[in-house]
């Protein structure tokens, strides 16, 4: 008896590990070629290259266009494969509060929150 339940421990575990993992890895890939992933962020690389590589404001306005044009195609791409993603991620999250105490999921709920509140504000 004490062994399954070792054993299913170890299971959980695992796939907490598993999930977090997975979910830090999909969001690198999705976000690794992202230069600017908002208006404040994309203000600051483009001062930041505009002085490095002393661009013309020719430069610096179709430099801009052209980023602008990879978000918009970064967003049809990922538009069909997002539900998907989403799903990975809740099912791993569904996991995690199967394994968490009352209190640990009042905390990893406000958790959650705040970081999709960040990736909200990084993303507008």
């Amino acid at each position: 008896m004490n062994d399954s339940k070792n054993l299913a421990m170890m299971f959980l575990l695992g796939a907490f590990l598993t999930g977090g993992v997975l979910g830090f890895t999909a969001d690198r890939y999705m976000n690794r070629g992202r230069v600017c992933t908002s208006s404040n962020s994309s203000v600051a690389v483009m001062d930041m290259m505009t002085e490095r590589l002393h661009l013309s404001g020719e430069q610096r306005r179709t430099i801009d266009s052209i980023l602008d044009h990879r978000g918009k195609q970064y967003r049809v791409v990922m538009e069909p494969i997002r539900p998907r993603l989403d799903s990975i991620k809740e099912d791993a999250r569904d996991q995690m509060r199967r394994i968490l105490s009352e209190e640990q999921k009042g905390e990893f709920e406000a958790l959650i929150t705040e970081l999709s509140d960040t990736t909200r504000k990084r993303n507008e």
